[in-house]
């Protein structure tokens, strides 16, 4: 099967894969980190909608619900990955920063190429190292709010 006539099996798959990983992390560590990946899950919901109305990307193919664009991105790999990612080096924060900016480099330069080519998403007024900037700010952002959160839960326990 061509790939390039299935870009939604493509995303469906995507999610899918990426959800199916979720039960190796353990309860625990999804309770710990699930937090701050549902916040930035929100912040790059409300981020999807900022970049339609300026039009730094445009996604051609997409999956239900039709009014989060990027809706296979954030619930496969992005939620997955970030749990993961957490879990892996929480508590590390050269690891954890180092471990997303690989991540990030894959997904902005072969898998963008990939995407685009697949005829799912591509960049518009954003380049490749913009959306790699923007990717690393959110990585510190939830970072952040994972140590708030953290802070908060241990101050609260007491």
């Amino acid at each position: 099967m061509q790939l390039k006539k299935h870009p939604i099996l493509v995303l469906w798959t995507m999610v899918f894969v990426s959800l199916l990983t979720l039960p190796f992390l353990g309860r625990k560590h999804i309770k710990r980190f699930l937090p701050a990946t549902i916040f930035m899950s929100i912040v790059i919901s409300l981020e999807s909608i900022l970049a339609e109305k300026l039009k730094w990307w445009t996604i051609y193919k997409k999956i239900p619900p039709y009014f989060i664009n990027e809706f296979a991105f954030i619930v496969g790999p992005f939620f997955a990955g970030s749990l993961w990612i957490l879990r892996l080096t929480y508590g590390r924060f050269g690891l954890y920063f180092l471990l997303n900016a690989v991540v990030d480099a894959l997904f902005v330069y072969p898998f963008y190429f990939w995407f685009r080519n697949l005829g799912i998403f591509a960049l518009k007024k954003l380049n490749n190292i913009q959306l790699y900037i923007l990717f690393l700010i959110k990585a510190l952002l939830m970072y952040g709010f994972q140590s708030l959160w953290e802070k908060k839960i241990k101050n609260g326990s007491h």
